[in-house]
């Protein structure tokens, strides 16, 4: 059997795990452009609550904590607690939008 020793600096780590955010943001435009599609043709307010709330949850995060990380460089404690912030929002706004009676 071959032995071959894994040997990743953090480096490439820290490139690999930035990349990996790109994935879950593109997602997260594509679910809130059908929720607000949603919206827009079924007047529905529950749908834009959810658009809001996806946007919130799966896009914004990433921009946020290139902005905090990289510009404002912040410790990561820190950074993870303001990162939060539209996570919880977001997924509030899910939420809300599930939960909200409809008015037919």
């Amino acid at each position: 059997m071959l032995d071959i020793p894994l040997q990743i600096d953090i480096e490439t780590l820290r490139t690999v795990r930035q990349a990996s955010e790109v994935i879950p943001m593109v997602l997260g435009l594509a679910i809130s452009y059908l929720a607000y599609t949603a919206y827009r043709q079924n007047q529905s307010r529950p749908m834009l609550y959810i658009a809001t709330g996806f946007m919130l949850v799966l896009f914004v995060q990433a921009p946020l904590a290139l902005i905090f990380s990289y510009v404002l460089e912040l410790p990561t404690p820190v950074l993870n607690s303001l990162l939060q912030v539209p996570e919880f929002t977001g997924l509030g706004l899910i939420l809300y939008g599930l939960w909200m009676p409809r008015r037919d």
